[in-house]
Order: structure tokens, then C-alpha cells, then sequence
């Protein structure tokens, strides 16, 4: 049963593996959710890994870290290759923070769930700019099981679909925190303004 402030939507799909996308806005409690994943797979005694884009050090380089500082091991790698290279000797994969990999994490993870592999993904709906964030669209569609995680929008308390950024934009990747962003509903989300940078 979904938690509050969760949607499940399950696909039948054919690939031999299985695909679990949890998306949202930031501070919805995405990675919270790959952790939980990651520690009953292991209680059922299957072999995890979990994995991080090696930009993502807000916290700690090496740990799947939530916004409430429960932690996970995780490798650091600097693009969806290097996942699919250390993969070998898993039955469970966690990728937080999935849009870091942009559009190469797709067919790493259909090769993933060809082995026979169960990936689970974490990433934001929407960048800044209010669009859907790749390669989030794509990954879902894939998916056999889709988890929209909400957060209270941080000015009338609404479940928020979008991700406010509230410090200028200084970095490619606009990797940020507590101070960053804010999670904000449909009516009080402002899209950057201008085109968005490469990411």
C-alpha cells in the first residue's frame, strides 16, 4: 500500500529484470525510499549495490544520504557506463538522483534488466524550468512499477510536483541543497527565467 503523499502505478512489461522509478520533487523522500528498497532486498538475502554521480557530494561522496541523514553505502560514478561496469555481481541496482546520468542511463538499464536485474532509480519530475527532466519520461515508460513521491509545497502546505530553485544558477549540473531549492505546487512554481542551461 502506497505511503501519504505517494502514488504507485504498476505496468505489466516484458524484460526479464524489474524497473521500480521513484520521482517527485526534491525533499519528497525519494532516497528515503531507495534505502528502504536497498535494506529489505538485503534482509532477503539478495546482493545490492546502490550508486551516486560522482558531482553529487552534498553530503557525503560515498553514501546514499536523505535529507534526515540516514545513510547507504553507494559507489560515486561519473556516468551511466561506469554503473553498468560495476553492476556484475548484483541482483539489485539503486541509482539516486537518476537525471545526473541524462539520456546514457536508458539502455544501461535495459541492459541491466536483460541480465535479469532489479533496478530501482530515484529522480526530480521537473527541472527548474518546469519541464519533464530527463531521462526521468523515458525511464518511466520502461518502468514495471512508477512511486510519484510528494513533498508540502513550502508556501501553502499543497502536495508539490515542482522543485523551486531560490539561489542564482552557478553550475552546470545545479547541484543543491536545504538552501537551493523549495518544493512548490503548480500555482506557486516560477520557471527560470530564459533557456535553460546545457546540463
Amino acid at each position: 500500500m502506497p505511503l501519504p503523499g505517494t502514488i504507485a502505478v504498476v505496468n505489466v512489461k516484458s524484460h526479464t529484470g524489474r524497473l521500480e522509478i521513484v520521482h517527485g520533487s526534491m525533499f519528497a523522500g525519494k532516497t528515503e525510499h531507495l534505502i528502504a528498497r536497498l535494506r529489505q532486498a538485503r534482509k532477503d538475502g539478495l546482493r545490492v549495490k546502490a550508486f551516486k554521480h560522482s558531482i553529487d557530494n552534498r553530503y557525503d561522496a560515498t553514501h546514499l544520504v536523505t535529507h534526515t541523514q540516514d545513510r547507504f553505502d553507494a559507489i560515486p560514478v561519473p556516468d551511466a557506463a561506469a554503473v553498468l561496469a560495476q553492476s556484475m555481481d548484483a541482483d539489485v541496482i539503486a541509482i539516486d538522483e537518476g537525471q545526473f546520468f541524462r539520456e546514457p542511463l536508458v539502455p544501461v538499464i535495459e541492459e541491466l534488466l536483460g541480465r535479469g536485474v532489479s533496478v530501482l532509480v530515484a529522480g526530480i519530475s521537473n527541472d527548474a524550468w518546469g519541464r519533464p527532466f530527463d531521462p526521468m519520461p523515458q525511464l518511466m515508460e520502461m518502468a514495471d512499477e512508477v512511486v510519484t513521491k510528494y513533498s508540502p509545497c513550502r508556501v501553502c502546505g499543497e502536495p508539490a510536483a515542482f522543485t523551486q530553485r531560490m539561489s542564482p544558477v552557478d553550475t552546470l549540473h545545479m547541484v543543491g541543497g536545504l538552501s537551493d531549492y523549495e518544493p512548490r505546487c503548480a500555482e506557486h512554481f516560477t520557471p527560470l527565467p530564459g533557456p535553460p542551461e546545457s546540463r
